[in-house]
């Protein structure tokens, strides 16, 4: 749709237009003149969620700090706007006023006069049309509830009415909170607007009403109940998160002792003082004894092997006498206690005793005896000996002594060192397999440690929590409410307003919807689209034109004629007359109209026409010497023509114009369809263009080899130009060239 056509659609319906918005500001105003004036009062609180001093001292935290504001503001709105929040506040108001009408003694009437209140749909007619009546009946209420619910104190009042309003759904405490009342009711408290002041840590909330006592008071009651519930809400989370790292700061700590007496158990059971240190010096101990073993295996293999060339040396010079009995029992004597002194010396080093000390001084004495016996008994020998190159046999004797004594001694150290070696190993050997399950049980109590101190300081943030909540919680009351004095304006004339303009909007988006989804055919665009037919013409509505519109009239019906003269000088064969059929669909759609309209038009313009009309027509048609009636029955035979029809002077005409009966609705001469040299098919503009037209015309153009056009009957004056284009206006002053034409008589009725 364009611009012009929404313009067009908005014009012809001005009346329509301009009579709903008038008629929906009249009901405003006469629904609306007597509304209550409305008293608004607000309070502002303190919250402290942004800037407020925190004892975790991140009091200047930024890191999602809007973030934590914008969701701790909403929670608090959330809290106000809740549905308990909303039924106490109302409760503990009723409660106040049944109080104070107890108190004054205005509780009169009886219980049963509560029960002409009206309710539901009616009451909140009564509110607006009879406010007197409904505000009596609301004082009955009141009266019978302060009668029968009131207490001697406030509080016995409100728990009274909240013991009623808790026994079912249809007592007159619940019907009076989810009513329309004004005051008491759970809807009148959606007339409280909370709202943070910009980006401060302060919370307004207003509330209007009809009466400013009961504004303020519905602010300090809200006030009230909104700060302990808030306050309930954090306290009651922090006190469960506080007992849950309490009951696992105490389980932890079981489980470290547990691990710890495991510990402990486990060191005694093995003899462990400091294990790292026990395995590092076991670990010393053993290399240090090896080295030794090693070294003292070195120095008794070089002893060994002097001592062996030793006695080599004197069995090649003849010294036979150093095999005697005597020599080799003192040698072996020898070499039995420098073992023994090493055993000894071993011993004592490990247990420091007197006995031991004493028997290494024996041992030792003993040895220096048998040391000086053997001496003395190679020197006996000396004498009778001596080597080949002229060294004295004393001096080899003393060398094998000397070697011999060296051998025996590194024996006897080699004995007790593998045998500290020995022990040595097995004590290592005991304590390395202890590791892996020493590092268990390090490991076990590492974990209690440290499950135990993040426990203890989940508590302690706990805790600080708690105490940052507390101080959080405490919301503080900076602007109490006050009685306002004035009222605020009733916006009656911003209703005015708006309605004025949105039932215009509303009224003009229905109608564009409607012609939007119209399919008829009145815009000569949508018609050639729709039937699929070009459209020849129109012929507009003749229904309460003005003289333009009558004068758009008859230049179309002229245009139509002259567009059926371009069609007959199209023809061919000149010596027969210019067949026109006109059809439709159904009766009604202005075929005797049109063809009565082109009869006459051409016969004006001097071309000899002829009507031929049904008989079975309803309304005769005549024009003297250009009219003629048939009887469709008689065009049903094959091979009928107009002469058949009309007699032999049809011929004598230059435009023969057949209408046709409707083509759903009666019988048809199907055999002129042959014979015709145009087909106009007459529409009726204010219908649509349907499956049975389509089919119809479908069998009508295989039947005949004419070309079909549309010519639209009853268009709107509006869509007139579109098709015969809008006139030219002369400039101011300047005179028309020609003498105006005459205005023709419509001859469409």
């Amino acid at each position: 749709m364009t611009l012009k056509d929404l313009y067009r659609l908005l014009r012809r319906h001005w009346l329509l237009l301009a009579l709903v918005p008038l008629a929906t500001c009249a009901s405003i105003y006469f629904f609306g003149r007597n509304r209550d004036k409305k008293y608004t009062s607000d309070t502002v609180i303190y919250t402290g969620i942004a800037s407020g001093y925190k004892i975790d001292g991140d009091n200047n935290a930024a890191g999602g700090g809007w973030n934590a504001a914008s969701t701790a503001f909403d929670n608090l709105l959330s809290l106000i706007n809740s549905r308990e929040t909303r039924e106490e506040v109302g409760l503990r108001l009723l409660a106040l006023h049944l109080q104070e009408r107890k108190a004054s003694g205005a509780a009169t009437a009886k219980a049963q006069q509560a029960s002409t209140a009206p309710s539901g749909l009616m009451a909140s007619v009564q509110r607006v049309l009879m406010p007197s009546k409904i505000a009596a009946a609301d004082e009955h209420l009141l009266d019978s509830l302060a009668t029968t619910l009131g207490g001697a104190t406030a509080a016995e009042t409100l728990a009274n009415l909240t013991a009623a309003y808790k026994v079912n759904n249809t007592n007159a405490i619940y019907r009076l909170l989810y009513s329309k009342h004004p005051y008491y009711s759970e809807a009148a408290m959606w007339n409280i607007a909370a709202n943070r002041v910009k980006d401060s840590d302060l919370l307004r909330i207003e509330y209007t009403c009809r009466n400013p006592q009961v504004c303020r008071e519905t602010l300090d009651i809200l006030t009230q109940v909104f700060i302990r519930k808030h306050k309930e809400l954090f306290v009651g989370q922090n006190a469960n998160v506080i007992g849950y790292f309490d009951e696992a700061t105490q389980k932890a700590y079981a489980k470290l002792q547990a691990a710890e007496r495991k510990l402990l158990a486990f060191h005694q059971t093995h003899n462990i003082v400091d294990y790292d240190k026990q395995i590092i010096s076991s670990t010393e101990e053993r290399q240090l004894t090896a080295d030794k073993l090693n070294e003292l295996e070195m120095q008794y293999a070089g002893a060994s092997s002097a001592l062996k060339s030793t006695q080599a040396s004197l069995g090649r010079r003849g010294v036979s006498n150093l095999k005697s009995q005597e020599i080799l029992r003192l040698s072996n004597r020898l070499a039995e206690l420098n073992e023994q002194i090493s055993e000894a010396e071993l011993l004592t080093k490990s247990a420091n005793t007197p006995e031991g000390a004493a028997r290494v001084a024996n041992l030792r004495q003993q040895a220096a005896s048998v040391s000086s016996s053997l001496d003395a008994a190679t020197t006996s020998y000396d004498a009778d000996s001596r080597s080949v190159q002229g060294v004295a046999v004393k001096d080899l004797l003393q060398d094998y002594s000397k070697n011999a004594l060296q051998v025996e001694d590194l024996r006897g150290q080699l004995s007790s060192m593998r045998q500290q070696k020995n022990s040595v190993a097995s004590q290592y050997n005991s304590l390395v397999p202890l590791g892996a399950e020493i590092r268990k049980i390090r490991r076990e109590v590492e974990i209690a440690e440290k499950e135990y101190m993040s426990q203890v300081e989940g508590l302690k943030q706990s805790k600080l929590s708690q105490q940052n909540v507390e101080l959080a919680s405490q919301l503080k009351v900076v602007d109490p409410p006050n009685l306002p004095a004035t009222a605020g304006g009733t916006r009656l004339l911003v209703l005015l307003l708006g309605g004025l303009i949105g039932s215009f909007l509303f009224t003009g988006a229905g109608l564009v919807a409607a012609d939007l989804l119209n399919n008829s055919l009145q815009k000569p665009a949508l018609a050639t689209k729709v039937t699929s037919f070009p459209v020849m013409g129109i012929i507009p509505s003749t229904t309460n034109l003005n003289q333009k519109q009558l004068l758009d009239a008859q230049r179309a019906e002229d245009q139509l004629a002259r567009q059926l003269l371009l069609k007959m000088h199209q023809k061919d064969d000149s010596g027969k007359p210019f067949m026109i059929g006109v059809l439709s669909s159904q009766s009604g759609e202005g075929k005797t109209t049109l063809s009565t309209s082109l009869t006459a038009s051409l016969n004006n313009m001097k071309i000899k026409t002829l009507g031929l009309f049904p008989n079975d027509h309803a309304v005769h048609v005549w024009m003297e010497g250009h009219t003629a009636y048939y009887s469709p029955l008689q065009g049903l035979s094959q091979g009928v023509t107009v002469a058949d029809l009309a007699g032999i002077r049809a011929y004598n005409n230059a435009v023969i114009i057949v209408e046709f009966p409707a083509l759903l609705e009666a019988t048809y001469p199907a055999s002129l369809l042959q014979s015709l040299d145009l087909i106009l098919v007459a529409v009726k503009a204010t219908r649509s263009w349907e499956q049975a037209d389509r089919k119809i015309f479908e069998n009508i153009r295989n039947v005949t080899k004419a070309p079909i056009e549309v010519v639209l009957n009853g268009v709107l004056p509006e869509y007139v130009t579109d098709f015969i284009g809008a006139r030219v206006k002369s400039g101011n002053g300047k005179k028309a060239g020609l003498p105006p034409r005459p205005l023709q008589g419509l001859l469409n009725p």
